[in-house]
Formats: structure tokens, sequence, C-alpha cells
């Protein structure tokens, strides 16, 4: 969880009894349990004095006698009434017992037709505050208003769900709830997550999203732009998960060709205009019925490829002069002449830390500027760094580079973690779908975004990449492993080969080239962390970059 996500999860458990108390009415018509249990029921006001702990357990106690004794609506009155109780007693003594016996409770009433969702939503606001996690409560409450049919239980969960805007799940994730509300088994039929198409100019990936509206306006919040004179790149940024269409206005006369995006809903207000060059123009935003259009003005006509990246959400635009490389024939020499070494991390982003103070940002800017010039001068390749100091670069802007490049090769470097320390091995990975939890956790803390949005990311990109670029980057991650093992072996013969993985890495994505991502070493393993802070060490994971390199060109 992030800096700012946790000042959020504290400031919710702190008020959320204060700012959600006007959603949830106390009130429990129809009941007729004893004047002392009424008037502690009353009490139920957050701002209210309540009797001693004695009596509001004895009163909670006797309404939820009294609500199994009961039948229908009226059982479900009391037994919420009692969880109420309950619930207030927790907040005020922090007693577990006091949590669990109001969960029964709320859980005992869930089925009711008329206060189903209102026992749902009480119970789902519990649970996240017990957990001190408002991603949990924001899954319960959207999941309390499935199904129902009472519109004020669906006006507070929509109430609080904007409360808790800042944790709103993945498209996939809400769909996933919704499968399990109405029934179906989400593992025996997985949701499609996106929808792809391809045509003679490209493709387009776009999210399949969920049935429920999104929580407050949609809006675009950023444009960065990545320009050259053979590609470039347009990262749009936007508040939630949006549907778009794609297009071009052709050749009118004197006007250039321009691509368009139709951003279905979508509010903007800034710039009209941003100045890009080169192979794009400029970028210019406006309304068009009842969204935003963006249009690029372009040098010629493009191959373009138009996708998303689900966390935070972002419309990647890349255009390009040329489309991907067809593969090559096995066994034959490869074409390399750019090579593109991606340090990870950096600036203010130190990336994993471990045990002994040693940061992955810095190892990996050490090793790639040993291989560097040793690409350059025993291969005569020209290399490229995305950073060549401590600075921060953003992923998106790292894929960008090398495109702008025309790299033959990509290379993002990067340290390897585990939470409990004991993880130690080399892996290199490339970007493709996977069931495997441990990549995917990998893959969520390069993105700096959760494992659904790795798993989404790539199985979204699965339906469009070209075959020849995925081809080749599995076969240049499988000689950069087998280099690495060989290089190590030699004064380091314990490491562990973990072998090749595919997973959703942000920074591989849109990459035009072969691309890989080389976890050199877990930093969080001591044993690791000593030998990554040495020059030996960090020689020996060079040497074998600069190797697969050339293992790679020579058709290996």
């Amino acid at each position: 969880m992030t800096k700012p996500e946790r000042a959020l999860c504290r400031r919710f458990v702190q008020f959320s009894a204060v700012l959600l108390a006007p959603l949830l009415a106390l009130g429990c018509p129809g009941a007729r349990p004893s004047a002392a249990v009424g008037q502690v029921a009353e009490a139920g006001d957050p701002f209210a004095i309540l009797p001693s702990r004695a009596e509001v357990v004895a009163a909670a106690d006797r309404l939820a006698v009294a609500g199994a004794r009961a039948t229908g609506a009226e059982r479900a009155k009391m037994s919420i009434a009692a969880a109420r109780l309950r619930t207030r007693m927790w907040r005020l003594e922090r007693r577990e017992a006091d949590a669990l016996e109001a969960l029964e409770l709320y859980a005992a009433s869930a089925k009711d037709p008329s206060l189903g969702c209102d026992a749902k939503l009480e119970a789902a606001l519990l649970q996240g505050e017990v957990r001190r996690d408002p991603n949990e409560t924001f899954r319960g409450v959207y999941t309390a208003q499935l199904n129902t049919k009472s519109d004020a239980c669906k006006r507070r969960v929509a109430a609080v769900l904007e409360t808790l805007a800042a944790f709103r799940p993945l498209p996939t994730v809400l769909s996933e709830l919704e499968k399990k509300a109405s029934g179906v088994d989400a593992e025996a039929q997985p949701a499609p997550v996106a929808h792809a198409s391809h045509d003679r100019t490209g493709p387009v990936v776009s999210p399949i999203l969920p049935q429920a509206p999104p929580s407050g306006p949609v809006r675009i919040t950023g444009i960065e732009r990545y320009g050259s004179e053979d590609a470039a790149r347009i990262v749009v940024s936007i508040t939630h998960p949006v549907v778009f269409q794609v297009g071009f206005i052709p050749k009118d006369g004197d006007k250039k060709p321009r691509l368009y995006v139709d951003i279905a809903a979508a509010r903007y207000k800034g710039k009209e205009s941003y100045r890009v060059g080169g192979l794009v123009e400029q970028v210019r935003l406006g309304k068009h019925k009842t969204g935003t259009r963006v249009v690029l003005d372009l040098q010629q006509a493009v191959y373009r490829k138009i996708f998303y990246l689900p966390e935070p959400f972002r419309l990647v635009l890349d255009v390009s002069k040329e489309m991907p490389k067809t593969a090559e024939n096995p066994g034959q020499t490869r074409s390399v002449r750019r090579v593109v070494l991606d340090p990870g991390h950096g600036g203010h982003d130190p990336g994993a830390v471990g045990p002994g103070g040693l940061r992955e940002k810095d190892v990996t800017l050490d090793v790639a500027h040993r291989a560097a010039p040793l690409i350059a001068r025993e291969l005569g390749i020209s290399t490229m760094l995305t950073r060549d100091a401590d600075d921060y670069v953003a992923l998106d802007e790292r894929a960008a580079r090398a495109n702008a490049f025309q790299a033959d090769l990509f290379l993002s470097i990067h340290c390897n973690a585990s939470e409990d320390g004991v993880g130690k091995g080399v892996m290199t990975f490339v970007l493709d779908e996977s069931r495997d939890h441990h990549a995917l956790n990998v893959a969520a803390r390069e993105n700096a975004a959760s494992a659904a949005a790795a798993a989404e990311l790539a199985t979204a990109l699965s339906q469009v990449v070209d075959q020849g670029v995925r081809s080749r980057s599995l076969h240049f991650a499988e000689l950069l492993q087998r280099s690495t093992m060989a290089s190590l072996g030699q004064g380091y013969g314990d490491i562990t080969d973990q072998g090749v993985k595919r997973a959703g890495f942000y920074v591989l994505a849109g990459a035009r080239m072969p691309a890989a991502l080389y976890e050199t070493s877990f930093i969080s393993h001591p044993t690791e962390e000593m030998r990554l802070n040495t020059g030996d060490y960090r020689q020996k994971l060079a040497d074998a970059i600069v190797n697969a390199v050339r293992a790679y060109r020579e058709g290996k």
C-alpha cells in the first residue's frame, strides 16, 4: 500500500463511524423488546452516551434472542439492532468478541429480501474496520447492493462507494464479484477482461467494463508525450476505466492525416493542444458528443497500437512509421544494431531495499553502466540507457525511448525481493499471460500496482502481440538466463536458476522489439544482497548480458 493510501486508510478507520452514520439509519420499527432494550437501541446514535457495557451486552442479547424467536422481517430487524449495539461496543472498546458477534448477527439477517442489503452493507463496513482494509470494505459494500431491489439501500451504498472511491478495484475484480453474486463459477468461466481488434493499421485493445457506472465523473487528468521522427507515444491519464473508439481522418488536400480516439463520457479541462514534434506534430483535445476527442496530427500515415494500462488507468497511443519486424528463420544471424538497457527505478523511487540498506536503483544503474560499454566496444552495437544517472523515468517513457531509438533489443534490469527474505536466485521475464502467483506478485511490485492489474495487462496484450516479437523475446530471455548461470557459476556455484517466467510488466508494454525484464538476484536475501554489493558479482551480471546479446545476434 502506498503512503497516500495508508493515510487514507488511517482516516477511514478513525472517522468512518462519523462519516457514514447519516447513511445507516438505526430505527427498528415493528420490534417490541423491553423498554430498557429500546433505550439502548436508541443509543445507536454515534454521538449518544451508552450505558454500561453489561447493560449494552444484555440488551443486545435480548434483541438477538427475540429475533431468533421471530420470523421474516421482524427477525432481521431485531438481529440488525443487536448487531448495531455490538458494533458500537467494538468501536468503543475494540474487543474482538463484539465484532465477531456483530458479524454473525448481520449474517443472520443477510438473506432477508427487504433488509439483506442493509445487513451486508453494515457488515462490510465493520469487517473493513476490523481488518483496517478499505480495499476489502469497497468490495464488501459493492457486493451488498448486488441482486437487491431496495432503492434506499442502493443509494446508501452509492454514497459509501463515493467516499471510498480511492480504493475502487479493477473492472475485472468487480466483474468477478458480480459473477459470484449471480451464482456463476468465476473459475470455471473466467470473464474476458478486454476486447481486441486488429486491422492493417494495427491493433486496439479496450477494456470490458462491468455494468455498474463509475463512482464520480470520468476526467482526463494528464497528457504525456514522447516523440521522435520515427515513432511516438502519447499517454492519456483518466480517473476511471473507459471505453473508446479509434479511427483515422484521411489526408484531405493540404491537411495531413490524423488519428483520433473518442473517449466516452470523459470530461477534460486544460490546454487544447500540446506540441510533440517528429512523427506526431501535436495532440489536440476537444469535446465530442458526450465525451472527449483526442486527435494526433501526423506527418504521414502510421502503424498504430492502442492499448490501456489498468492501474492507474491510462490509454497508450503508440504510432510508428513501420510495422513490427517479422520473425527470422531459426539459426540465422540477426541484425542487432541498437540495444536499450533500462536500469530499473531511480530518483525518488529506490526500488527494493535490502536488509543492509542496499538500494535496487543503485545496483541496476551500476550493472547497466558496466554492460553498456562492453556491448558497444566488443560487439560494435549502439547502446542507450533509459537513465544514465540517479533520475526517475516513468514506466511509460522507458519503452517509448526504446521505440524512438529504434532498438533491436530492450532489457529492463532489476533486483528481486521477497517479503520473508527467503527467496533467492535469478529469473528473467517476458510479457505474456501467466497464472503463476509469484510471477504476478513480482510484476505487481515492479509496476507499483496490484497483481490483478498485472494479470489484466498481460491477458489483454496477449491477444494482439506480434508473434515474431513474442517468440524472439522468449528466446532472448532464455539466452540471458543460461548466460547468467554460466557467468555466476564461476565463483557462485550455489546460485539458484529460477528460469524464464511470464507476467504483465508495464515497462515492457508496447515495446516494438524483443524485450525482457531481468531480475538479477534477490536483494532481500542477506547473502544475495551482500553479493550484489560487490563489483565482482555486478561485473558477472554485466558479462552475462553482453554474452546473451552476442548469442542472440549470432542466431544461437
